[in-house]
């Protein structure tokens, strides 16, 4: 029977699929490098050079933080949490005008502290010097898992992939987030208290660390929980030192407004919320049932990374199944954190050179490679609320992975341990 098993998953995993090829992927990811080039262009023409109001260069996001750490830097640090004083500095460096649809600052005092030196260089300055270091760290993630992968079409998709565009264009702290979480799940083997340092500084952006707990625990990493644990206590306690404590009363008073604005107003946000509560919504369904389908969503996804954290399946699949949770479990994320989406791809390439592919894995991650692209719809589409969807069959893959690894028991032998640094194997 144990053979029979073992001749049945034989056949489901076999070689990549045969559309897949170097020359295609060139071909087109070649054309949506010259779409993003486009964009790009046009913000700097339009948003730079003539100003035109109702076009927003690029660094609109930054904007925000450059603000919030100039209130920080000329007055109390509780300022930067008045929208009235962070909209009357972002606005012009966003070339927008008033509108309803206000600009708050609704991040917690360490990323507040975080980006507390921004304001001392000009706008455009800091904006690309925080792009660079970012991207930089970001790079050395991929550059990590992608070491045992030679073919240069991959490293092609990494730069083009649409997320990386959009992610620079808003300046926003995904490009930092990607790297704690890419740099934690690496170094966790080898290094669980380093891993645990890169998962507590995500503090930053708390929606971003739910799902890391439940991985921890159920794969008994007891030294990277500690480490975590220390590492928030230290950071928040350093903000409360550096900012002012009052800052963390003024961050919660926040909280209601910015869930009101996220909730009630969840289909008007430009672009669309990129969660399962924003798809619902966009779908037509009322707040109680879009929050009751995400919270169905995120349990199941919960499920799935205590499953195979649990099991100690693969490294690449626990990886996968954990970033992919972490993209569905908070019900508010927009569309450069699907920046987040390369690192399960990136692994699940990884794990298909190294195991096999199963038919329709290629389909499931050239879309969800794709699906940040969304963003370049007209704004009232709200189209990138329909990327969990593809978030979520990305997850399906990591499972029915999952579930063959049990019958096709393979040697992981390029994991955390070999891209964290020297040693063995796990």
């Amino acid at each position: 029977m144990r053979d029979e098993s073992v001749q049945s998953a034989s056949r489901t995993l076999a070689g990549p699929p045969r559309w897949l090829t170097a020359g295609r992927i060139r071909f087109y990811t070649i054309l949506l490098l010259l779409v993003s080039i486009g964009h790009f262009s046009l913000r700097i023409w339009f948003g730079y050079l003539h100003r035109r109001i109702g076009v927003i260069p690029l660094g609109w996001d930054f904007a925000v933080f450059w603000s919030a750490s100039w209130l920080a830097l000329h007055g109390p640090a509780v300022n930067a949490f008045d929208t009235a004083l962070i909209e009357a500095i972002a606005l012009p460096l966003q070339n927008r005008l008033p509108s309803p649809f206000v600009t708050p600052w609704a991040y917690p005092p360490t990323f507040l502290l975080a980006v507390l030196p921004a304001a001392l260089l000009p706008f455009v300055v800091s904006y690309l010097l925080s792009l660079l270091m970012g991207m930089a760290f970001a790079f050395q993630v991929c550059a990590r898992i992608m070491r045992p992968i030679r073919n240069s079409a991959y490293w092609l998709s990494i730069v083009v992939f649409p997320a990386v565009w959009w992610a620079a264009a808003a300046g926003q702290n995904s490009f930092l987030t990607f790297g704690l979480l890419g740099m934690g799940l690496l170094c966790l083997d080898r290094r669980p208290w380093l891993a645990g340092i890169f998962f507590g500084v995500l503090i930053i952006k708390p929606q971003l660390g739910l799902v890391i707990p439940v991985a921890l625990l159920f794969g008994r990493q007891w030294r990277a929980i500690a480490s975590a644990a220390l590492t928030v206590g230290v950071f928040c306690a350093l903000a409360g030192l550096a900012l002012g404590f009052e800052t963390y009363s003024r961050f919660v008073q926040a909280l209601p407004a910015f869930h009101n604005l996220v909730v009630q107003h969840s289909t008007d946000w430009p672009g669309g919320i990129s969660t399962v509560f924003g798809a619902a919504r966009n779908f037509g369904a009322s707040v109680p049932t879009a929050l009751l389908v995400h919270y169905i969503v995120a349990a199941l996804a919960m499920t799935v990374v205590a499953w195979l954290w649990g099991t100690h399946a693969r490294f690449a699949l626990r990886a996968s199944a954990l970033v992919l949770a972490t993209m569905l479990v908070p019900y508010y994320l927009l569309y450069y954190d699907l920046l987040l989406l390369g690192l399960p791809i990136l692994w699940l390439l990884q794990d298909g050179a190294r195991n096999g592919w199963i038919r329709g894995d290629g389909v499931v991650m050239a879309s969800a490679w794709f699906s940040p692209a969304f963003a370049y719809a007209p704004r009232d589409w709200a189209a990138t609320a329909y990327a969990p969807i593809f978030v979520f069959a990305l997850l399906l893959v990591v499972v029915r992975r999952g579930l063959a690894q049990r019958d096709t028991p393979a040697c992981d032998c390029v994991s955390s341990l070999t891209v964290c640094g020297p040693g063995g194997s796990r």
